[in-house]
């Protein structure tokens, strides 16, 4: 196992976790940004300089666009209602399960860490899919999915080249984009970055067909 791979594998799965359990809207950010940041150089061989750059140019937008979008002190997202060490958990078991799977099937070209570490970030974005009741938990699960199926493209396929890189870029940029849109459009109308908010009980009103008297 190469000792620096396995430092930016656990970097990246850090990363995530952090994005999926925190409940601080900047803090799930900047982890998000920082899984996105350092998956570019889970490859073996390292992406060219002009793949990797155009990887953190475009977490960095995605994340910079977040931020903006959760301006503001004490801005708050879903979080994980089970907390950091359940996260962690099962990262870990789909860690374990990615690493033992490389190669079943195909030869693979890339490491197994990349797999391991896909796979982490795929069962971390599970919950945030299905269970997030805002825009930024959801968006944050959609892009750790996005994070976590091209690591596993680079451990079966092998490092990108350089203008697949560039598409992978743009995607993520545009992904982070979107969703800071839909955050920003959200609070304007006041409901923070609620999907669905609560509405008021159903007031009951009386039939509009009067009864007829008996005669």
């Amino acid at each position: 196992m190469n000792p620096a791979l396995a430092g930016v594998a656990l970097a990246v799965v850090v990363g995530a976790v952090v994005a999926g359990s925190a409940r601080n809207a900047r803090s799930a950010i900047l982890g998000l940004v920082a899984s996105l940041l350092f998956s570019p150089f889970l490859a073996d061989p390292t992406a060219q300089s002009l793949g990797l750059a155009a990887r953190l140019v475009g977490s960095v937008l995605a994340g910079y666009l977040l931020w903006i979008a959760a301006r503001g002190t004490g801005v708050r997202t879903g979080g994980s209602r089970l907390g950091w060490p359940a996260e962690v958990l099962v990262a870990a078991a789909a860690a374990v399960v990615g690493y033992s799977s490389h190669g079943l099937g195909a030869p693979p070209l890339g490491p197994a860490l990349a797999q391991a570490a896909g796979f982490a970030l795929a069962a971390l974005s599970m919950t945030a899919i299905a269970n997030g009741r805002d825009i930024v938990r959801v968006g944050t699960g959609l892009m750790l999915l996005a994070s976590g199926a091209l690591l596993v493209r680079t451990a079966l396929g092998g490092t990108p080249e350089p203008l697949e890189q560039v598409v992978i870029a743009g995607m993520m940029a545009a992904l982070g984009g979107a969703v800071a849109v839909l955050a920003v459009s959200a609070r304007a109308e006041g409901v923070e970055f609620e999907l669905a908010p609560d509405r008021p009980s159903r007031v009951r009103r009386s039939p509009d067909a009067h009864p007829i008297d008996a005669r």
